[in-house]
């Protein structure tokens, strides 16, 4: 079984730090941190199998972040993809979702969440089953029926 891989697209490096800072707190690495900065190389890095998780930072290139989403979704459908973002923007985490994105992380939900989520995609057991999407269902939004007959 190959080594969990953490995978992070972004241009600012915010991200990557949250995790540096992370692992030396911890003084052990459960993953190997990589920061690919084009599509095709960090396609090839989840090509090569094993637990990974690509964080994904949207907000700078909508049209190139949200095409990689869709590519991994398809091309690589065992990693999970974390969707973050710095601003609020509803409509945008929407179409994260509907891209096929196992978790999306805008605020008001604290960024320091992050690290604790990612823990949990790369330690769980079912490796080459697809993650199950962290979106609410249908039914728990919508009340059940009241009708009394």
């Amino acid at each position: 079984m190959r080594y969990p891989q953490l995978l992070i697209y972004e241009s600012d490096g915010r991200l990557a730090e949250l995790f540096r800072r992370q692992c030396a707190q911890e003084k052990a690495r459960r993953f190997a941190l990589r920061e690919p900065r084009g599509q095709e190389s960090c396609l090839r890095l989840l090509r090569r199998g094993g637990p990974s998780v690509l964080v994904l930072k949207a907000g700078k290139d909508l049209v190139r972040e949200m095409t990689l989403l869709e590519r991994v979704t398809w091309l690589c459908p065992e990693a999970a993809v974390m969707v973050v973002g710095d601003a609020e923007n509803a409509v945008l985490a929407e179409v994260a979702w509907e891209l096929g994105a196992s978790f999306v992380l805008f605020p008001p939900l604290p960024r320091e969440w992050l690290t604790a989520i990612v823990d949990g995609f790369l330690t769980r057991h079912d490796w080459g089953k697809r993650p199950t999407s962290a979106e609410p269902s249908d039914e728990a939004l919508l009340p059940g029926d009241t009708k009394g007959d």
